[in-house]
């Protein structure tokens, strides 16, 4: 359960108590009450080896080495690939700091540490993901062919040192939330039945057949069990909010053409593609790492397919 009572899945259709779907310096700084660390301190430390062994991890998620690294050193490949998103990052984001969020475990009675990578932007959290420790797309992890999948500019620039991104509605969210950045293959990207359950009842009995029609090697079965790999790695809609709103945009992790589709407003009926997907979604996440107000508009890159 997340901290709000909200179960961390996409298929949820309440929403989280949050209105704003996102988290502002007051509320980050409140919840955070392990405290919030700029470097790799004693304490901090202790924190993390604290969560490893919680979470049964045997090779954890590099948190100090992206902490003594820098959010400057993150996005080194973003000044050549997507300029607009660095721009903005150079303009608006604070240093990268790791926030622990303490809960209450009422089995053993303690409390555990939760720890969030992130940064203040344009007055609210943007949370960066590490990757497991020597696991990068930088140092050959391709998430099994997935990465392949997506536009180079924006594989080799968000997912390139680290694990995604995402614009939390809370201080400490579910790993399957993945909400306005570009996420991770690994945990974040949401097949075609998953996201087809977020937009409500009956999308998924009335579209799935007709996706899997229309892109034949995205299904895939692994021991019985049916994969749908029309996958979504990038959802405009706040954390909080489900329904046949917002942009989504998808690609088949089966191939490495690295064409983007794009269901806008959940008109899955008329699947569009996006042409220099690149441009747009560089141009698009400036706008959200600004904090400017209202949807980004993505018509002059969208088409219908035809």
């Amino acid at each position: 359960m997340s901290k709000c009572g909200c179960e961390p899945d996409e298929r949820t259709i309440v929403p989280c108590s949050n209105p704003k779907g996102w988290v502002s310096k007051d509320e980050y700084v409140r919840e955070m009450d392990g405290g919030i660390y700029a470097t790799y301190s004693t304490e901090l430390e202790s924190y993390d080896r604290s969560f490893q062994e919680w979470a049964r991890i045997d090779n954890g998620r590099s948190y100090s080495y992206l902490l003594d690294k820098g959010l400057a050193w993150i996005i080194e490949a973003f000044f050549a690939l997507q300029p607009h998103s660095y721009a903005a990052f150079v303009e608006c984001a604070a240093p990268l700091k790791v926030g622990v969020v303490l809960v209450y475990d009422t089995l053993h009675e303690v409390k555990r540490p939760l720890l969030v990578m992130f940064m203040d932007c344009a007055g609210k959290m943007i949370q960066v993901e590490p990757c497991f420790k020597g696991r990068t797309y930088e140092e050959g992890n391709d998430c099994f062919g997935s990465l392949l999948s997506l536009p180079n500019a924006l594989a080799k620039s968000w997912l390139w040192r680290t694990g995604g991104w995402r614009v939390p509605s809370e201080p400490f969210q579910g790993p399957l939330i993945n909400r306005g950045l570009i996420g991770h293959p690994s945990s974040q990207w949401r097949d075609a039945d998953q996201y087809l359950d977020s937009l409500g009842r009956g999308y998924k009995k009335k579209f799935l057949a007709d996706l899997a029609s229309r892109f034949p090697d995205c299904l895939t079965k692994s021991n019985g069990i049916k994969r749908y790999k029309f996958r979504c790695f990038l959802d405009t809609r706040k954390a909080n909010q489900t329904g046949p709103v917002g942009d989504q945009f998808f690609v088949v992790s089966t191939r490495t053409d690295q064409v983007v589709y794009h269901i806008h407003h959940g008109d899955v009926a008329n699947l569009r593609v996006l042409h220099d997907p690149a441009d747009a979604i560089d141009r698009y996440c400036a706008h959200v790492l600004r904090n400017k107000e209202g949807e980004f508009d993505f018509s002059p890159w969208s088409e219908l397919l035809m």
